[in-house]
């Protein structure tokens, strides 16, 4: 029983983690450059610098998914300690 209550609470707690991921994205429009996205392994390598953002301009986009990854652990692995303290 125990088993299973954590594979059902972990189960739970992804879809609530990857669905917010997902809402993110859509809100922050991710998916509206396909085209671009498509022609990207065919462009020249310097064509790919001049377009890249300068150094450094995108932690501020890393840091909201892995402060989330990071807090996920953290709930995960104080739920397996209370189950498996009990």
């Amino acid at each position: 029983m125990t088993l299973l209550l954590m594979w059902t609470t972990y189960a739970v707690f992804g879809v609530i983690v990857y669905s917010a991921v997902f809402l993110w994205a859509v809100r922050t429009r991710q998916f509206s450059s396909e085209e671009r996205a498509r022609s990207l392994p065919l462009e020249c390598p310097e064509e790919a610098l001049e377009a890249a953002p300068a150094a450094g301009a995108g932690w501020r986009v890393m840091a909201v998914p892995t402060a989330l990854l990071l807090l996920a652990g953290m709930v995960i692995g104080g739920l397996l300690v209370c189950v498996y303290m009990r």
